[in-house]
């Protein structure tokens, strides 16, 4: 885009003045543009894996007109991303306003297993319906979540970045039109789970209005370590590291350049954990007692006894989330990976249950063996079974606990959902298994802004290129809040409807195995 010097817009934050642009969205509305906005100082050097310092203050205009760069992550082969990566963008409609409505925000944490993404995905979506986009990055994989289950360093940095960017909203974002009393934060896989995380955590009280949480809570097995500490030692050992306390540890990965750090981190698994079927490794614990700390207890201890950020939530699923591990070049996709499935079960499942000792763990995994395939052994051609398993082991059970737990403690609304909508943009034919993201956080979109209407089933043509034969009807559709004595939830599918109990026999087995 060419951009004309009458293009660029300021505003004036607490810390100092930025420039964005002012721009078209797709369709051809106003937007400004504000990207790559500092909120934290770099956490490099002495500030690496220690919490984020607010930004100092700047004079004179500082231009806030491309991405900062993305947190380094390793993807595909390659190492990308730079430390200095604790930026922020804003996008909002026409141009920046004190004047008039403060309009509603919503933030978006990005998913990507704690060890990858960034904070920039498309935001005209949303500024077309007249709301301010926040997309935030965070520090990811061990530069995130090292923890020495001390005060060297308790953890969980990633999440306590995320806190310090609805900080700076909080302080900031009525500057550029928005109302810091609206603020609603949503994310999606580990964005989803970060989203929880902030439900449960004294940190973020306050920081927000509405919480929705997308494939993801803080009950999953790939969101949260029981031995984070464990991972870090002998993730550095394979480094070379040889010292004993948790300073030389810290002082050894401080001397690690950033794209090592990010570089195979499987070696930092047990030999237990290494069997797992999906771990993102390096994420979310519990933290010692500390001023300062995001998390202490475990979660699931927080959502079975109700202590948490009781908000307005909402949370849901797509239909077989772990589709793709039973799909060509899947972990489960061959003969040979099934039965060693089959023969190895209890082990392979059982080191992803949050149960207290090994022998539950394995005896459990034998349970959940024979709830879904009735004592018969596991073959390619059970391959709908074990993605179902899979995802229910993975993703629903966690999502499940965390909304029947809602229901029960807090008053605000809480509303549930399950993604199967089927089109071209879908990960595999016969499933929507995951990477339809964008999809649905336009419908859940709609139902925040207006909690009943309609959507057309078009939706996805005018806004993701997406289109859904012989459908063109609007479709009215109620969705209702989910409690325990009606556990609704809306399918979104073509046409959209709605049901109850969703995963009811297969979640009632979930819950009463695990605590």
């Amino acid at each position: 885009m060419n951009v004309q010097a009458q293009d660029y817009v300021t505003v004036d934050t607490q810390e100092g003045t930025l420039r964005g642009v002012l721009s078209l969205t797709y369709t051809g509305n106003p937007i400004y543009r504000f990207q790559g906005i500092p909120y934290a100082e770099p956490p490099v050097g002495d500030l690496r894996f220690q919490p984020p310092v607010t930004k100092a203050a700047w004079s004179g205009v500082r231009d806030a007109l491309a991405v900062g760069s993305q947190c380094p992550q390793y993807r595909s082969g390659a190492t990308s991303g730079a430390e200095d990566c604790l930026y922020l963008n804003v996008h909002g409609p026409g141009t920046p306003s004190q004047n008039g409505t403060l309009k509603a925000v919503m933030v978006w944490i990005h998913g990507g297993c704690f060890t990858g993404g960034s904070g920039s995905p498309v935001a005209d979506y949303f500024v077309d319906n007249d709301v301010i986009f926040v997309g935030i990055n965070y520090r990811l994989g061990l530069l995130g979540f090292l923890s020495t289950s001390d005060e060297i360093v308790p953890g969980n940095m990633g999440l306590k970045d995320q806190v310090e960017a609805l900080r700076w909203v909080q302080r900031n974002i009525a500057a550029f039109g928005g109302d810091p009393d609206k603020v609603t934060i949503f994310g999606q896989s580990a964005g989803g789970a970060s989203i929880h995380y902030h439900v449960l955590s004294p940190m973020s009280k306050g920081l927000f209005k509405n919480a929705i949480a997308m494939s993801g809570s803080a009950m999953n097995p790939w969101a949260f370590s029981r031995n984070a500490t464990d991972r870090a030692v002998r993730f550095a050992g394979t480094l070379g590291y040889t010292g004993t306390s948790s300073s030389d540890l810290v002082n050894f990965l401080k001397t690690v350049d950033p794209n090592t750090l990010v570089m195979d981190s499987s070696s930092a698994l047990s030999e237990e954990d290494s069997k797992t079927l999906f771990s993102c490794v390096w994420v979310p614990s519990a933290e010692p007692e500390h001023d300062g700390a995001f998390l202490t207890e475990e979660p699931w201890t927080l959502v079975a006894e109700g202590r948490y950020n009781l908000v307005p939530y909402m949370s849901g699923v797509t239909d077989l989330e772990q589709l793709a591990q039973t799909q060509p070049n899947g972990v489960l996709s061959t003969e040979e990976r099934v039965s060693n499935l089959n023969e190895n079960f209890d082990e392979k499942v059982g080191c992803d249950l949050r149960l207290p000792t090994r022998e539950e763990r394995l005896n459990g995994a034998n349970a959940v063996k024979q709830f879904y395939y009735n004592g018969s052994d596991i073959t390619l051609q059970d391959n709908y079974t074990t993605a179902l398993f899979d995802s229910h082991l993975f993703f629903s059970e966690g999502v499940d606990a965390v909304i029947r737990s809602m229901a029960r403690y807090s008053s605000e609304p809480v509303y549930y959902y399950e993604f199967t909508y089927l089109g071209s943009l879908s990960a595999y034919p016969g499933g929507p298994g995951r990477g339809s993201e964008q999809l649905i956080a336009v419908v859940i979109f709609h139902y925040v802004l207006q909690r009943h209407t309609y959507i057309s089933n078009k939706i996805s043509n005018s806004c993701l290129h997406d289109p859904t034969p012989q459908q063109s009807s609007l479709v009215t559709v109620t969705w209702e809040e989910y409690d325990e004595s009606s556990p609704n939830y809306l399918m979104i599918a073509a046409p959209l409807r709605t049901g109850t109990s969703l995963f009811e026999p297969y979640m009632n087995f979930w819950h009463d195995l695990l605590p």
